[in-house]
């Protein structure tokens, strides 16, 4: 994956770990192996590799997956010609450490020679099917889009399987049990497994036995944010912040203006919701302009650390999804306190001391954006939300926890 622009959860990390090992090492000692081409610079040394070809990726469907020997992610991106290529890289390059990106590049680790062969899982992909799959048991009407951003890898035949619901959900089943035996095994096959979130950190530790020494969390290494001081407007003013084009985001925002928004307008009519993203699905305008006044749909926004600064709180009512939210971290680190439901906030430390707060339910939700509203109590979830913030996902927080899980290198 190209980690530039950083316009995702993964490709922010990558891009942080490639600023650490820049900032350690020097950016002439960092080398990035790409499959594909590459369009944009790059701020280290590049290799690109081929890619493999729509018939290399269906014969090892054909010949691993569907004989079980290999998740569908990892047979989509093996190929005998990608391997050879990525050798004679290493070979080239001779890395003392090499870090492997999710489970579908760690198929290629093999006896190198470097110091230390590390995978970034990124999520435990068989909990976020597992998820996935309980979500879709329980609300029928979500499209839950399971290819995500990894169908460009996929096979065009391939991909109306996927556009049907008992079509992936037999897939998800099937590829949940095959990933969960890859990620149990990589942290034995290599030196070190890193995630995202330190919830599955310990789940994964506790499925292999194997201790923190073998399987950590690292926190993303996110841009500092400026430090203006915040003035909340005297209008209770809530952002929902995401792109809306993703299901996640899109399901989430109209179950808040069905089951919650309501709600909050019913206790204090002069509300404000302001939506802030790109590329909005089919309906929602029309679902915010029943509305009224009381929400503006604004689409990107220039300067979000102005919006974040002069708002009451953030909302990020999801349903499904997985990994840590990025936003919410950069919420936090705007001081911005944040409603949140379990889902979204899942691998984040929450309640009134970490300024992001949690409920189980559409009336808890908007008491707590309600209670929010109140300027004494919005100023201490303010503070508590930037010293969350400032030891946990500050540049000098992650650096050092990045040292830790580099410590051999």
């Amino acid at each position: 994956m190209n980690p530039f622009p950083t316009d995702a959860g993964k490709k922010v990390v990558l891009a942080g770990l490639l600023e650490y090992f820049a900032d350690r090492h020097g950016a002439d000692s960092v080398h990035y192996i790409h499959v594909g081409q590459l369009e944009s610079p790059f701020p280290t040394a590049v290799t690109t590799v081929a890619r493999p070809r729509p018939s290399e990726a269906a014969w090892q469907i054909l010949t691993r997956s569907a004989t079980g020997r290999a998740s569908l992610q990892e047979s989509l991106l093996r190929s005998p010609r990608t391997g050879t290529e990525i050798r004679r890289a290493l070979e080239r390059i001779q890395p003392d450490v090499i870090v492997y990106d999710t489970l579908r590049m760690t198929q290629y680790a093999e006896e190198t020679g470097a110091t230390q062969q590390i995978c970034y899982l990124d999520d435990l992909f068989s909990e976020r099917y597992a998820t996935m799959l309980r979500t879709a048991a329980r609300h029928p009407e979500i499209d839950i889009a399971p290819l995500g951003n990894f169908a460009k890898f996929v096979p065009s035949p391939l991909r109306p399987i996927a556009g049907h619901r008992r079509g992936w959900q037999a897939l998800l089943e099937v590829e949940r049990r095959l990933v969960r035996r890859s990620e149990d095994h990589v942290p034995h096959r290599l030196d070190r497994a890193l995630l995202i979130s330190e919830p599955e950190a310990l789940a994964l530790r506790t499925r292999t036995g194997l201790g923190e020494d073998r399987i950590m969390a690292v926190p993303p290494l996110l841009r500092e944010p400026g430090r203006r001081p915040r003035g909340p407007s005297d209008r209770p003013t809530y952002v929902f912040l995401g792109q809306l084009s993703l299901p996640h985001n899109d399901d989430g925002l109209r179950s808040f203006l069905t089951h919650v928004w309501p709600l909050i307008l019913a206790a204090e009519p002069g509300a404000l919701l302001r939506i802030i993203g790109r590329s909005p699905r089919d309906g929602v305008s029309t679902a915010a302009a029943s509305f009224g006044d009381s929400i503006t749909v604004e689409g990107f926004v220039p300067d979000l650390g102005e919006a974040l600064g002069s708002a009451t709180a953030m909302v990020n009512y999801l349903r499904f999804g997985s990994g840590i939210k990025l936003k919410v971290i950069e919420a936090l680190g705007h001081g911005l306190p944040v409603v949140s439901t379990p889902i979204g906030a899942h691998g984040i430390d929450s309640g009134p001391a970490s300024g992001l707060l949690v409920a189980e339910d559409p009336q808890e939700f908007a008491d707590h954006l309600l209670a929010l509203a109140d300027r004494v109590r919005n100023s201490e979830l303010s503070q508590a939300a930037r010293t969350h913030f400032d030891r946990v996902y500050s540049r000098h927080a992650v650096m050092s926890r990045y040292d830790l899980a580099f410590a051999d290198a």
